[in-house]
């Protein structure tokens, strides 16, 4: 096996310096790849991010990142970078579980086209994180196959949010700098907010999810995390269709980071029910915004967002029931206690409910494009609270209530970091776009993170030795 001595000054939470010290020569992939291996062999135990290795060939494709790279040819940013990938995406020769026993010997006949853009793009892939079973829930909790462990709390065992729960917990807890989710209701973003992370949500279709097991054809986009937006922007470019649109320059005006951005933030009655500390810290975000120059608004929602939920829910549960309803049909099977019910009920949408939700989605995606045509971003809180002790957690009641908008929508989103509550948790808000308008999000959110410090700070770590 390639060996090489690991480094503790090596910064896996910025891949821009990583990049620069391998272009450089002050650092080699093989030196990377090794350390997160290594991070992840001491804190994964206790992590449980990680639903596979791929050890040897890691570090087998990162000594030819480094040839290449002596030899004088650089394929990019992402050049011998480590990447994480969610359980539900294929890699020809691997097993892609979906987050259940029920595919632990499904091996991948060819591999994602995301998977091709990675290694064209001679990034690196570690391994594959755990998941919510078939991606179907958002606190990030799977039974069968364990729950990641949110690394900001050393003593309780807190939701690390889902369903991309261990590619949120691998980049939060420093053992990648990238990994990738999927989204279909706010499994990128609900997982950012609860670990402090960056996540970004793309547009659905502007990332293509071919080889990735669906969970609704209709509202399943793919999403990147990352400690800061401009890592995310990075990776973003490689894995998007048209890779331009993630390195649009912020424009700026006299120094001003937010001036002429027209911001939107929600009406008073719609921020019922979100912890405190949630709704300082989006006052707060909401200033960051009006000391930068940008024009605040308020967005007089025309429904409930428990009605665009209902919609959300009718569409994406009748599809994921196609893929996966009949296994609710054996009682014995290992599905999760929480997925099972979801998935049956699934199997009870009648034909008319479920186009009806389909025209009512593209009526309400037109309405929607004129309400927020005289804005360019619209600020909400990721998540109405922090992450509670699984052992707390009630699966009727997901923390979606302003995710779920955003991919019923076909908006584009992400979760920053914006503080912490009064537990030391960390606290993320939502920016969402109109879709196809990802370069824009992508500078804001770089924008904001240039005026706040919040995505800089990191969990300590313990081994599982540790008390």
């Amino acid at each position: 096996m390639i060996t090489a001595p690991t480094r503790s000054d090596i910064p896996l939470d910025n891949v821009v310096v990583l990049s620069a010290g391998l272009r450089r020569g002050e650092l080699t992939s093989v030196e990377i790849v090794s350390t997160s291996l290594a991070r992840i062999r001491a804190h994964d135990e206790w992590l449980h991010a990680f639903a596979a290795i791929y050890e040897e060939e890691a570090l087998a494709a990162a000594e030819a990142a480094d040839r290449m790279m002596r030899a004088g040819c650089w394929l990019g940013p992402l050049h011998g970078i480590p990447v994480a990938l969610k359980d539900l995406i294929d890699i020809a020769g691997k097993v892609t579980t979906g987050g259940s026993p029920l595919f632990a010997n499904r091996q991948a006949q060819r591999s994602a086209r995301i998977v091709e853009r990675l290694h064209a793009a001679g990034a690196i892939i570690v391994g594959k994180t755990h998941m919510v079973q078939f991606a179907l829930g958002a606190w990030g909790t799977n039974e069968h196959m364990g729950t990641p462990r949110n690394p900001w709390d050393h003593k309780t065992h807190r939701t690390p949010g889902g369903s991309s729960s261990g590619s949120a917990v691998a980049v939060a807890a420093g053992l990648v700098p990238l990994s990738i989710g999927t989204d279909t209701g706010g499994s990128v973003r609900v997982p950012a907010s609860f670990c402090g992370i960056t996540g970004l949500k793309a547009t659905a279709g502007c990332i293509d999810t071919t080889g990735v097991l669906p969970l609704s054809t209709t509202l399943d986009s793919i999403g990147v995390f990352a400690r800061s937006a401009a890592d995310a922007a990075l990776l973003y470019a490689v894995l998007a269709d048209d890779a331009s649109v993630a390195v649009e320059e912020p424009k700026r005006d006299e120094g001003r980071a937010f001036a002429g951005l027209r911001v939107g933030r929600l009406a008073e009655t719609d921020l019922d029910g979100v912890a405190p500390d949630i709704r300082a810290a989006y006052e707060a975000a909401l200033e960051v915004f009006h000391r930068g120059g940008a024009q605040i608004t308020v967005v007089e929602m025309p429904r409930s967002l428990d009605a665009f939920a209902r919609t959300a829910s009718a569409i994406m549960l009748s599809e994921g029931a196609v893929d996966y309803g009949e296994l609710t049909a054996d009682p014995a099977a290992p599905v999760d206690s929480s997925v099972r019910p979801r998935l049956a009920a699934g199997t009870r949408v009648t034909a008319m409910q479920y186009v009806r939700a389909l025209r009512q989605r593209v009526a309400w995606k037109q309405e929607f494009a004129t309400l927020l045509s005289r804005i360019e971003a619209l600020v909400t809180p990721t998540t109405p609270s922090t992450a509670i002790p699984v052992d707390e957690v009630d699966h009727d009641q997901a923390p979606v209530r302003y995710t779920r908008l955003l991919n019923l929508l076909d908006m584009c989103g992400v979760s920053l970091p914006a503080g912490f509550d009064h537990q030391g948790l960390p606290i993320g808000i939502q920016i969402g776009a109109l879709e196809g308008r990802d370069a824009q999000l992508i500078a804001i959110a770089t924008r904001f993170q240039e005026s706040t410090v919040f995505h800089l700070r990191a969990p300590t770590m313990r081994d599982a030795t540790q008390d």
